[in-house]
């Protein structure tokens, strides 16, 4: 894995930035540890900082410029299938001079231009420049595993993996209201904006041609129109067992060490159980809590471990170690981001760089087969029983209890209360409430300043679109797949693990178990009480049946103890007044959400605080400089 960054000039009458890049390249120094690379030719700028994972000598060095001299690329991500795509071009004559996926990716470019994307199986963003044509290429995987960020600034085009470095080849520190309400709302600001008015991320499944004319973006991947060509097979969940279990083979292949996180849920202890099949002696690493019982579900990650044979590290974390890892990540953040399962992610991650370079993960599943507790939600609103028309009816009862994620009774009043308040809304607009850890007009009212209510309509629409694009829960899953999943969960493990140089791998998001996945009716995915039903038929042999019979927790963090323990300066110095106000929020909202956090009934406050603490740190690092 590694940092990529450059530029090309629009307009030749303004300065070239290749003093620049070296200033963006040190901001990408964590992604990339292993080496650093510039490019200048044209209208073009490239620079590359590297992480080696395969063929780790000096001729895996990026930029790399293919035989002919014409078109050289930086590349950030991996092409698991590349040993079978070089295989297919040494058989029609071709000769290469590493061993590395991107020497095999560029002649690809070179052969078929960008349709070669389609023969990719992985994750990726890169750049390619055509010095004949002095054009620049660029695109962004499937599903979102990599980011790329872009902007036009007085007449150059600019592209980073990070937003600082985009700041600093010189894009515009202006900041966007609405994403900053969309924040507020979300924890994360959705692709294609950013937290900077002029900045852009490429979103998923797309690619960019910049010329002398300009910047032209297209769609390359649909996976309505991918999953609709794929053949219902005979049986789907030997098919799936198949596909899953090859992707987990093809992300093993590394010529440097390579681990699993394993937490004990489904989808991790589905990944390391194939693992440990394809690799002897596979290392497993799980974290918890020492002094949060409630959110540590170590044991069931020790269960699995034991039963598939793997070398477990568990790591436990004490208060007083993930407050001095809360400021860490703030610290690592280049955009607002306020998922709090980021910061056991961060530290899960710098744990397990220390023994291995590359690490299996369970994310994606979620999203592809349905396993969250609002998707469960989703088949009751559409096929209600006598136990949900009974929870709506009792939706006066719920409103008046006390609502907390802190404790097993408050967070499940809490989430009847939400099944009552959303039991008449169409599925769109149960998307967009769930999505929202903190109500969209408290959101705004934290927000000092005007917000174009037209513009958040408008972004809403496009958050919505997958319920246009498939009928039913395959809808909701799409949804998921497009927003949730890359704004989101690949978000922030794309943010955790480069901080600390760590490769993240995530089989579940192979193209091929994807469409698959989208080509089935829901019912064959996901049932009433059974959440990922496909994937505990599919894969029940290979783990424990206390841990496939389990419902999702997820990633809980001890948030509210945080913040009201070990981090209640860093509160109190982040939320200051006169800060608060010069970073744009209303001091008085602010100061009303501390008080809420400090008081007996902290309701949601302990989200709203996080969101704040990140977007002032950020806004104070980045910004405000």
């Amino acid at each position: 894995m590694c940092g990529i960054a450059g530029s090309f000039q629009l307009d030749p009458g303004q300065p070239v930035t290749g003093d620049r890049i070296g200033d963006a390249l040190r901001c990408l120094a964590h992604r990339g540890p292993d080496d650093e690379g510039r490019y200048g030719k044209g209208r073009a700028v490239l620079g590359h900082r590297r992480l080696s994972i395969i063929d780790t000598s000096a001729l895996g060095h990026q930029p790399f410029t293919d035989n002919d001299g014409r078109y050289t690329i930086v590349f950030n991500g991996e092409a698991f299938n590349f040993q079978e795509l070089r295989a297919g071009l040494e058989a029609d004559g071709h000769q290469f001079r590493s061993h590395t996926d991107t020497e095999v990716v560029l002649r690809l470019y070179v052969l078929k231009g960008p349709a070669f994307l389609h023969d990719l199986n992985g994750f990726f963003a890169l750049a390619i420049h055509d010095a004949e044509k002095d054009t620049l290429f660029l695109a962004r995987d499937r599903f979102g595993v990599k980011p790329l960020h872009w902007a036009e600034v007085d007449g150059r085009f600019l592209f980073a993996s990070e937003l600082r470095a985009l700041l600093a080849l010189g894009a515009s520190t202006d900041r966007d209201l609405g994403s900053l309400r969309q924040f507020l709302t979300y924890l994360f600001i959705p692709a294609p904006h950013s937290a900077l008015r002029a900045a852009h991320k490429l979103s998923p499944g797309h690619a960019l041609l910049v010329d002398a004319h300009g910047v032209k973006e297209q769609r390359w991947y649909d996976l309505v129109k991918a999953s609709s060509k794929v053949a219902r097979p005979a049986d789907p969940r030997s098919k799936l067992r198949e596909l899953l279990d090859d992707a987990v083979r093809l992300r093993l292949i590394s010529d440097v060490p390579v681990g699993a996180f394993l937490s004990g849920g489904v989808d991790s202890s589905i990944v390391s159980a194939l693992a440990a099949r394809h690799h002897n002696g596979l290392h497993t690493f799980s974290i918890g809590y020492t002094d949060d019982p409630y959110f540590d579900e170590t044991r069931y990650a020790e269960e699995v471990a034991r039963h598939i044979g793997s070398e477990h590290s568990t790591f436990k974390l004490s208060r007083e170690e993930m407050a001095d890892g809360y400021v860490r990540l703030l610290n690592a953040l280049d955009e607002p981001f306020a998922d709090s399962s980021a910061l056991p992610s961060f530290l899960l991650c710098e744990r397990t760089r220390r023994q291995v370079t590359v690490a299996l993960s369970g994310d994606g599943a979620d999203e592809v087969f349905g396993g969250y507790r609002k998707h469960q939600a989703e088949l009751r609103w559409r096929d209600p029983g006598a136990a949900e028309k009974a929870v709506a009816l009792l939706a006066p009862l719920w409103r008046v209890l006390p609502r907390s994620r802190n404790s097993p009774l408050q967070d499940r009043v809490r989430q009847l209360d939400r099944f009552a308040r959303m039991n008449s809304t169409n599925a769109g607009h149960r998307f967009l409430q769930l999505a929202a850890f903190i109500p969209p007009e408290e959101a705004e009212a934290l927000v000092s300043g005007p917000i174009d209510a037209g513009d958040l309509k408008t972004r809403d629409a496009l958050l919505m679109e997958a319920f246009r694009q498939m009928p039913g829960m395959n809808g909701v899953l799409l949804a998921d797949v497009a927003s949730t999943l890359p704004n989101d969960m690949l978000y922030k493990v794309d943010l955790t693990s480069m901080a600390h140089g760590l490769e993240v791998r995530t089989p579940f998001l192979d193209r091929r178990v994807v469409e698959l996945a989208f080509s089935l009716p829901p019912e064959e995915k996901l049932r009433k009480g059974s959440g990922k039903h496909i994937l505990r038929e599919a894969f029940g042999d290979l783990v424990p049946a206390s841990v496939m019979s389990r419902s999702k927790k997820g990633f809980e963090v001890p948030l509210l103890s945080l913040l009201r323990g070990p981090l209640q300066h860093l509160v109190d110095e982040l939320l200051a007044p006169e800060l608060v106000a010069q970073s744009g929020l209303d001091k008085e909202r602010v100061a009303m959400a501390v008080r809420q956090l400090r008081s007996a009934d902290p309701g949601h406050a302990q989200a709203t605080v996080h969101a704040l603490i990140v977007y002032v740190s950020w806004w104070r690092t980045h910004i405000n400089r």
